[in-house]
């Protein structure tokens, strides 16, 4: 009996092991997908710091701004290292030159360092010009082949055990141009399945299915949600406040058009007040789904707060965001709400307030001047786009 159950105790902390690797290499995979949009990145910039040496590119403005950016998501969310990556080709391959890294790293006589670090969050003072190369590997390989984000196993580097996520990075031209990383440290991952190992120490002698729940349970919630909403499935409110304010700077440095929507649902409270809380949830989800298929491409829908959504439509002015949001208010009106099984559907209106970018507007300007149309919406009958 003890045999068995400490070999089920076994299989059930290697399934939560893969689970959690998994988990966390998707939480890189998607911090890495959010920073990109962050950043901007092309060959000059690329070259203009091939040419500086490890000292210089340290003052350079788009070292430090790339660390501004970063600092409050490797704060938030264990990451140890985000960089930006591109791969070089010809006379800009480098190749080891000591035979003890060689010997260290595993790497046969001549290994070319192909890949070399363009940005990253780290302090490089006590690194070497030597340590912005680094050599090839399985994650770098097939993303550079792929070019669509990814994550990788936990794997030894240089730079210690990581379990790495990347996202292409596109310049201005939709040339790709390489992959910003995201890097999470094996005292982070390890710290995690040690939790799962003293859980299971714990409930040894307990039922195994038992047992098995509450570790699976257990493992999923460590990988902790960080930019969707559990409830709609959009994008949350601090997610929308950091990409707002991203597009508002690309829409500035690059002279383009920013539009943005508020949509606010009519008479909710009502719905809440005859069906219940349940039922009101069920609207807010079924609500975000019809938005998410009448939205372009490129579009980013959020939840503001409550019944609140807002709308982020980049290279878009108000009018052409007039028809995006007049298509929106449509599509809820016509589509019948179902609440439960052999109820009849329930018909919803929203009405939707539109602010278009103007000069000197910062994201909280531009949120009160689309939440002032929505007001004026509300008042002026509701189920209807107003513009301010």
């Amino acid at each position: 009996m003890a045999v068995t159950m400490a070999t089920l105790g076994y299989s059930t902390y290697f399934v939560c092991y893969k689970l959690l690797e998994e988990d966390l290499g998707l939480r890189a995979q998607a911090t890495a997908q959010v920073a990109a949009h962050l950043v901007s990145v092309d060959d000059h910039l690329i070259k203009e710091m091939m040419g500086l040496d490890i000292r210089s590119s340290q003052k350079h403005p788009a070292v430090l701004e790339f660390k501004r950016k970063m600092a409050p998501i490797i704060k938030e969310n264990g990451i140890k290292y985000i960089y930006v990556e591109t791969r070089l080709k010809g006379d800009e391959i480098r190749y080891f030159v000591s035979p003890d890294e060689e010997r260290q790293f595993g790497e046969p006589p001549g290994t070319p360092l192909q890949y070399f670090y363009v940005l990253t969050s780290e302090d490089e003072s006590q690194y070497r010009n030597r340590d912005r190369f680094d050599v090839e590997d399985p994650l770098r390989e097939r993303a550079y082949k792929e070019k669509k984000p990814m994550y990788y196993k936990p794997m030894r580097s240089k730079w210690g055990q990581l379990l790495s996520g990347y996202a292409p990075l596109y310049d201005q031209e939709k040339r790709f141009v390489g992959f910003l990383g995201v890097d999470i440290a094996e005292d982070h991952f390890i710290g995690s399945v040690r939790y799962i190992r003293n859980i299971i120490f714990l409930s040894y002698g307990i039922l195994v299915l038992v047992g098995g729940i509450f570790l699976y349970r257990a493992s999923r919630l460590l990988s902790k949600p960080m930019y969707i909403d559990g409830l709609t499935g959009l994008y949350n409110h601090r997610y929308m406040q950091v990409r707002l304010e991203e597009e508002i700077s690309r829409a500035i440095r690059y002279k383009r058009t920013l539009t943005l929507l508020m949509l606010d649902l009519d008479f909710f409270k009502s719905i809440n007040d005859r069906y219940g809380h349940i039922a009101g949830d069920l609207v807010l989800k079924s609500l975000s789904a019809v938005i998410v298929e009448n939205l372009r491409e490129g579009d980013i829908s959020c939840r503001y707060g409550g019944e609140e959504l807002v709308v982020i439509l980049p290279e878009t002015d108000l009018k052409e965001g007039t028809p995006v949001a007049e298509r929106l208010r449509k599509a809820i009106e016509s589509t019948p709400f179902h609440l439960s099984p052999g109820c009849p559907p329930i018909q919803l209106t929203v009405s939707i307030g539109i602010a278009e970018l103007m000069e000197g507007d910062t994201g909280q300007s531009l949120l009160q001047r689309a939440d002032e149309a929505l007001y004026l919406a509300k008042s002026h009958g509701r189920n209807r786009c107003n513009c301010c």
